[in-house]
């Protein structure tokens, strides 16, 4: 499993759906050779009918599934995006505030920045609660206490900075829950119970052919399998390759760099 998580997606896929093939060819090779491709085609057309009643069913249930992690992985970047778009504007607003209190500030969202890249994004992916966190918030929320309202235009800078704030916290957790939502056990046991018996079917056909047998059976438990393998990496979505990344938190320390630079 750890090799899997830390190698790229094309590796992991190939570790795991090489394998599969693998294992369905040596079984239709045994069945062949144990059953008589003559006594196999007297089943062909209620196995047909059967195959394709099945493999539609499947179809449609291993579909869905894709279209879900697929929405909650997109979801969980728009997440992780509006988290860092949130510390930016944060950054940026603090500006109009008066000095101390504006160094304080940017001082607390920059070690919140390189708290969530540097350990909590690899304790996020191992599914470990830090309290750290907790103490890097508090601190955040700290800052802003002692703004000093020279005038009623900073008054409204920091409401609307506090609204800021409660929206990034929003995302935070927003982030933390998707990293903890997977699909339940029912699901996986119905993908791969049908992927099985999907599979299973091959096995009552009895081409003359086994060698284009054998490719149909390749072909079909390659890409279910693959399918599978989908599912599962983008259901694992801060563990699993092609697993997010903090990139957007990189840019956020590219960005306050710059603005750095822009107030001096």
């Amino acid at each position: 499993m750890a090799l899997l998580e830390s190698t790229s997606w094309v590796f992991s896929a190939l570790l795991v759906v090489v394998p599969s093939i693998l294992i369905c060819l040596i079984v239709l090779w045994i069945v062949r050779k144990t059953i008589s491709a003559a006594a196999l085609r007297k089943h062909h057309d209620v196995a047909g009918y059967t195959f394709s009643i099945v493999g539609v069913l499947y179809s449609v249930i291993l579909g869905f599934t894709v279209i879900n992690v697929q929405e909650r992985y997109n979801v969980a970047a728009e997440t992780i995006h509006t988290e860092a778009a949130m510390m930016a504007d944060l950054y940026r607003d603090a500006v109009y505030f008066d000095l101390p209190s504006r160094s304080a500030i940017r001082s607390s969202l920059r070690k919140y920045v390189q708290y969530v890249i540097q350990e909590e994004w690899d304790l996020q992916r191992k599914k470990i609660w830090s309290y750290d966190a907790d103490t890097t918030l508090q601190n955040l929320w700290n800052s802003y206490e002692e703004v000093d309202f020279q005038n009623e235009k900073t008054r409204i800078w920091y409401e609307q900075t506090i609204a800021k704030l409660d929206r990034l916290m929003n995302a935070r957790l927003a982030r933390e829950f998707c990293s903890w939502e997977h699909l339940s056990s029912m699901m996986w046991s119905v993908l791969l119970c049908g992927g099985i018996i999907t599979i299973c079917f091959m096995f009552l056909f009895g081409l003359e052919n086994l060698r284009m047998q054998m490719l149909m059976m390749t072909l079909l438990s390659g890409y279910l399998s693959f399918m599978l393998f989908l599912v599962f990496s983008m259901d694992h979505i801060f563990q699993w390759s092609p697993h997010l990344q903090p990139k957007a938190f990189q840019n956020a320390l590219v960005l306050f760099d710059r603005l750095d630079e822009q107030n001096r």
